[in-house]
């Protein structure tokens, strides 16, 4: 049970990232999402070493303080222009989250994501890496 809901909070975490994204970036996610899905449907999953994935996990949190920032703000936004804006800002920030984490790109942090999903043993690995990671 604790494997699948953090693997889905990581895919949680994905989806809240392409939601403040601007339309354009979430488009533009969407079709990047299919088309990483229909390639791994034909290759093997891939694998991690540990530097990375916790280099994953110091990402993911950063992510979501941001998502945890910004979600209060979308929900109190009176315009859809203040909407747009606030998810514009808040998908920056993230990107800029992930981009900040030493020893991973925004590509292999969504890749990450999407193995585990298919990955019951990585995300397990996973589930480990950030509780140890959230607790220091």
């Amino acid at each position: 049970m604790k494997i699948h809901s953090r693997a889905m909070l990581a895919a949680v975490g994905l989806a809240v990232g392409a939601a403040f994204a601007s339309p354009a970036m979430a488009q533009n996610d969407t079709q990047q999402t299919e088309q990483k899905a229909q390639t791994e449907q034909t290759t093997p999953a891939q694998s991690y070493d540990d530097a990375t994935l916790e280099s994953f996990a110091v990402a993911f949190l950063e992510v979501d303080k941001v998502k945890r920032e910004y979600t209060p703000k979308l929900q109190q936004a009176t315009s859809e222009e203040e909407q747009k804006q606030i998810q514009t800002e808040a998908g920056q920030k993230m990107v800029q989250a992930v981009e900040g984490t030493a020893g991973i790109s925004v590509e292999e942090y969504n890749q990450i994501i999407q193995s585990a999903q298919a990955d019951p043993e990585l995300a397990q690995r996973l589930n480990n890496i950030i509780q140890q990671k959230s607790a220091e």
